[in-house]
């Protein structure tokens, strides 16, 4: 729009004077400077361009001689038809008067133009003289009345508001101009978010401070941080702005946090009142955004070296400031003395939580996007929740009276009770906080006991499981898997808890998945849970005790041996492979239809031998049954089974309750949480029906209680841990084409920070690059990056600041950028070689294939 109302405009003047070969254009401020490339190489893209656009430029030497000659020049090669047409304009930076002026005067003299005003014409708009004002407002540009607002527009010539933003909208449709261009509006949108361009500032403010100078936005910038924060544009070094600058806002957002107190010792250096709360929202922003949170600790590290409110804020414990890390700590220390001194009751424990909720979320809500740990908020926050979600349930399950209202109590709240305590018993171990363990695991064992003695007590009554409202294993897995069709992917784990396959389905993102709850065979342990699991249609299966154990045996073979089950599996039509090749291989080659994964026994087996190392295995195991979901859908699975023999029991063994007597005289099988007993015994226990052998029947002991001592981990009995089994389902397209091609861009490969900025591009596809349509489109990807140093020994540490970053980019995508900080701690010599490693994580593909080297420009 601007630019073709700029040439209308000339070609009016051309048009109001037929005759005039040549329009004298002066600019005596530059107005339209920088605008002049830009209507250069519009009028030059023309089929027939309206007229020569030519400029008198000193520092190129172009004056007028140059003019005159280049006027000349290009009438004498035009053909005398082109001649006739052929029209010039000559822009001029300087004042009219220059023409008149004399070779005595001081300023320069135009008189060898004064050809051009004999037979030319002068540019004008509305009959005076044209500023770049007039002009825009003549091209239908909404522009302020008030004389104080076009003032701050215009003032500065080719520096002014107006000049920068006319340049860099140029190409912008009509509808853009018709908002009011208020200096306020020019500003935020050269500039952009103010408070955007100081986080740059803030992570490399050389570079960011020369890169707004380079663009003439330097004093935008000023002028914007100076209304919005009262503080003055950098007149040193930009460093050393920077962290003045972070040290007033850490410093109001304190006073403010600590409810400005009239005893605050650095009153001194707080902002005018009016601009305060925009320093509080910044600090809240900047806190918040992972990208430049690290900037932001390490300049408020520097920060306080200088300040240290520790004394002053000891007698301030109400006070909720983010700012200052020593100030978090502090705080933090308050908090956990008074938690631990809460821990020992149940009642005591609730009313902290209860006076500290809201703090607890504020202060983890800020330190989510920080790399190192200012204290446990958050482990407090979700244990706080862990401990109301127990109670809720409580009550819940006292207002229930039916078996199948406490299988769906249970399952309801799989992953926010029985997950959580889980991964709050990890992280406090991990963090060395037993009080947090105890308050866990107290608040879990009076749900799941509250739960499961009420279910026993239902099922006690009923003799039977019947009535659960859940399939058993062996039809819900006959009918959705055996008897399926189409290419599909079965893994068999031992042990899977109903909240770990919730936990797995969470890491499943872009796929389909379907969590049904079935019913395990009793008792619920491995012989018997691996056998119910397989296509048992028209076969009978016969139950064997012997050496206290129990063999389920079909055509005579001892399903208890894995070799057995296999070998039934291959018969019936199974492709069966070992965990440990399929998680090795890049590709499978002559893989079945019906592919069976069998070997994952990690979480029974290390949940028998130690308790406490499950806990802090659970989440790779998670992590590693979700990679060999998506692998196999990279494989062409489209539908994905994961199932289980059983669930298991998981609580601290204080809180188990006590044995129950079983006389080993009754039982042909006894062990810590079953017995087999015949069907027509008359004993003083609740016995539930053998499906396989209506002769026996299975005796369990009440909720959670044992026959035998037990750890912490087991299973066999009746609990809804153990019964109540997941079939995971993931359906996903099977990728027909490949993963979307990326290429790395990087600014520079020597670095002068403690940082570096990546740029991942979505690369065109061989199709896409021959304009071709691609047949099946393209999958995106998870990558990791990480930046490495490499030992004499060919070790690799990571330098940075957090762990790895992850970015997910889709084919969508053009680019998403990331900045990855070093972590304060680390130096770097000058001339050091850097690794930049970014790599699929579901592939291992690296991009570009080996790396990228950095070098490090000087001593950080």
């Amino acid at each position: 729009m601007i630019l073709e109302a700029l040439v209308s405009q000339l070609e009016q003047r051309f048009q109001h004077e037929k005759r005039a070969r040549i329009c004298l254009w002066f600019d005596e401020r530059s107005e339209f400077a920088r605008l002049l490339p830009l209507l250069d190489a519009h009028v030059a893209s023309r089929t027939k361009p309206p007229f020569v656009l030519l400029a008198y430029d000193k520092a190129q030497r172009h004056g007028q001689i140059w003019l005159k000659h280049q006027v000349h020049q290009r009438f004498e090669a035009a053909s005398p038809a082109e001649r006739a047409s052929l029209r010039v304009v000559v822009y001029v930076p300087l004042p009219e008067e220059r023409l008149d002026a004399t070779n005595r005067d001081d300023e320069v003299c135009l008189d060898l133009l004064e050809e051009f005003r004999a037979i030319g014409v002068f540019f004008r708009i509305g009959g005076k003289r044209p500023t770049l004002f007039s002009f825009l407002k003549q091209a239908g540009v909404a522009l302020p009345d008030g004389p104080s607002d076009q003032r701050r527009l215009y003032e500065g010539g080719r520096d002014s508001l107006l000049a920068k933003y006319s340049a860099k909208f140029v190409d912008r449709p009509p509808v853009f101009w018709e908002t009011t261009l208020t200096p306020d509006v020019a500003q935020s949108r050269l500039i952009g978010d103010v408070d955007q361009t100081i986080l740059e500032l803030a992570a490399d403010p050389d570079t960011a401070w020369a890169a707004l100078h380079e663009k003439g936005l330097g004093q935008e910038l000023a002028v914007m941080v100076k209304e919005r924060y009262g503080f003055e544009a950098p007149g040193r070094a930009p460093t050393e702005w920077v962290r003045e600058f972070v040290t007033t806002v850490a410093l109001t957002e304190t006073f403010f946090g600590y409810g400005e107190p009239a005893d605050f010792p650095l009153k001194n250096k707080l902002p005018p009142l009016p601009v305060r709360a925009h320093h509080v929202a910044l600090v809240h922003r900047w806190l918040r955004d992972a990208e430049y949170r690290p900037a932001w600790d390490r300049r408020v590290e520097e920060v306080e070296t200088d300040v240290d409110l520790s004394a002053w804020a000891d007698g301030h414990p109400a006070g909720r400031s983010v700012a200052f890390p020593h100030l978090v700590w502090q705080r933090w220390r308050r908090t956990w003395q008074e938690f631990e001194a809460a821990s020992a009751k149940e009642s005591s424990t609730e009313s902290f939580f209860s006076k500290t909720r809201a703090v607890l979320a504020e202060q983890a809500e800020f330190l989510k996007a920080r790399d190192q740990e200012i204290g446990h908020w958050q482990l407090l926050r979700d244990l706080d929740a862990l401990v109301t979600a127990c109670a809720r349930a409580r009550k819940d399950v006292n207002a229930s009276d039916e078996p199948h209202a406490h299988v769906a109590l249970f399952v309801k709240h799989a992953r926010e009770i029985d997950g959580a305590h889980l991964e709050i018993r990890y992280a406090a171990e991990e963090a060395g906080l037993p009080a947090v363990a105890k308050v866990a695991d107290r608040a879990y064992a009076s749900y799941t006991n509250a739960l499961n003695e009420a279910f026993f007590k239902q099922i006690a009554a009923a003799k039977s499981l019947d009535g659960l409202g859940l399939p058993g294993v062996t039809q819900q897995l006959e009918k959705s898997i055996w008897k399926g069709h189409g290419r599909r992917a079965v893994i068999i784990v031992d042990a899977l808890r109903y909240d770990c396959a919730v936990a797995i389905g969470e890491h499943l993102r872009g796929q389909s998945v379907e969590i049904t709850p079935v019913l395990a065979m009793l008792p619920t342990i491995t012989p018997v849970g691996m056998t119910a699991m397989l296509p048992l249609s028209g076969s009978t299966v016969e139950v064997e005790l012997k050496q206290n154990s129990l063999h389920p045996k079909v055509g005579g073979k001892d399903f208890a041996a894995r070799a057995a089950r296999l070998t039934f599996l291959d018969e019936f039509g199974a492709d069966c492979r070992d965990i440990s090749e399929v998680e090795s291989a890049s590709v499978l080659p002559d893989a079945g239809d019906l592919l069976v994964v069998y070997g994952h026994e990690e979480v029974d087996s290390i949940g028998h031998g130690q308790a406490e190392t499950l806990i802090r295995h659970v989440h790779l195991e998670i992590e590693r049954l979700a990679r060999l979901v998506r692998k196999f859908h990279r494989w062409g699975y489209g539908h994905v089974h994961i199932v289980t023999d059983h669930g298991f029991i998981l609580l601290d063994e204080q809180k188990l309750p006590s044995e129950v007597e079983c006389d080993k005289s009754w039982c042909h099988v006894l062990k810590e949480r079953y017995a087999i007993v015949p069907a027509s015994a008359d004993i003083p226990l609740v016995t539930l029906p053998l499906s396989w052998a209506p002769e026996y029947r299975v005796a369990v002991p009440p909720g959670l209680a044992f026959f035998k001592a037990e750890k912490s981990f087991s299973h066999g009995g009746a609990a809804l841990q153990e019964l109540v089994i997941p079939h995971l389902v993931s359906r996903g397209q099977a990728p027909q084409g490949k993963r979307v091609a990326l290429e790395v861009v990087l600014p520079t490969f020597e670095l002068q920070r403690p940082a570096v900025k990546v740029t991942v591009r979505v690369a065109a596809s061989a199709a896409q690059k021959d304009a071709q349509l691609p047949i099946f489109s393209e999958s995106g990807r998870t990558l990791s990056l990480e930046v490495l140093r490499r030992a004499a020994d060919g070790s690799a540490t990571s330098v940075l600041a957090s762990k790895a970053k992850e970015l997910r980019i889709e084919p969508k995508d053009k680019e998403q950028s990331v900045t990855l900080f070093f972590h304060t701690a680390a130096s770097f010599q000058k001339g050091e070689l850097l690794e930049l490693d970014i790599r699929d994580v579901e592939t291992t593909e690296q991009f570009p294939p080996g790396g990228i080297k950095l070098t490090v420009g000087r001593d950080m």
